[in-house]
């Protein structure tokens, strides 16, 4: 099981009142939440090996790439922002009491660290569920690999045949998908014109970008302009929606593997770890 840290501990964080606090007072509420989260996740899936990557302080490569990638997500007030990364701190302990391993890789983020770890786990015959909202790992998909997304106490899980289903595109084609119509939440602007549904269909027709690119011609007028006035958009879309799956990281399956099999509850996790009675 490999988790998006950062995406899950978000969802808690703000899902959650600031009214439940520690034992010194201060809001508690996302790190209990991820607790609480986690722990079910482990009684669900009761995983043989386990990690909880988390994006670096710093930017990921993307940024050079393109500056406004991810700046639309706003920080709040300074006492906000402090808040916020004291219960990252915390989150970090609690997967350190419980030997689970939370990987963090300078220049890249979560998705490229779970990437890689799903790739190393499927080419040792391990079976993988990413627990993440994040669609953009619906590239990893594949008969061997699944993303759960969470969604209240429950969730939905994509394979290559709901993936097929609901986006009208493979896994594989699916960064190609994101490229041609881009993604408002990260800042990164489509082809005008070009929805899911069109993209889907283009994809479908000519199976990637490279080969709808080479049938511009066969296109309908308009649709072939906004393609050809665009490609370099398009292009620099795919690198930057594209997970990479050979970052610097401990990739031995053996070293994330989960042993702790005692039943806990988030309430006893923080309470050994003096952050709540």
């Amino acid at each position: 099981m490999l988790v998006d840290g950062h995406h899950l501990f978000h969802r808690t964080y703000n899902a959650l009142p600031r009214s439940i606090v520690g034992v010194n007072g201060a809001p508690i509420q996302g790190v209990y939440g991820f607790a609480s989260t986690v722990l079910r996740l482990l009684r669900r899936f009761n995983p043989t090996h386990i990690a909880v990557p988390f994006d670096p302080p710093e930017p990921a490569f993307r940024r050079a790439l393109f500056p406004d990638d991810r700046t639309g997500r706003p920080r709040g007030t300074p006492e906000e922002v402090a808040n916020f990364d004291r219960q990252v701190a915390q989150v970090f302990q609690v997967l350190d009491h419980r030997a689970v391993l939370h990987p963090m890789v300078p220049g890249f983020e979560a998705d490229d660290a779970i990437g890689t770890l799903a790739a190393a786990a499927t080419a040792a015959a391990v079976p993988v569920t990413i627990v993440s909202g994040d669609r953009d790992l619906l590239q990893l998909v594949e008969p061997q690999v699944e993303v759960f997304m969470p969604k209240g106490q429950d969730g939905e899980t994509d394979t290559p045949a709901v993936v097929q289903e609901r986006w009208g595109v493979r896994p594989d084609q699916f960064t190609d998908l994101k490229a041609l119509i881009g993604d408002a939440s990260d800042h990164m602007p489509g082809v005008p014109g070009i929805g899911p549904k069109t993209a889907a269909t283009l994809l479908a027709r000519h199976g990637t970008i490279d080969a709808l690119y080479a049938a511009l011609p066969s296109l309908p007028t308009r649709q072939a302009d906004l393609l050809r006035t665009h490609q370099d958009r398009v292009s620099l879309n795919r690198r930057l929606v594209t997970i990479v799956r050979t970052v610097d990281l401990p990739t031995d399956v053996a070293a994330y593997r989960w042993t702790g099999a005692e039943p806990l509850t988030a309430r006893t996790v923080l309470a050994a770890l003096d952050l709540r009675r």
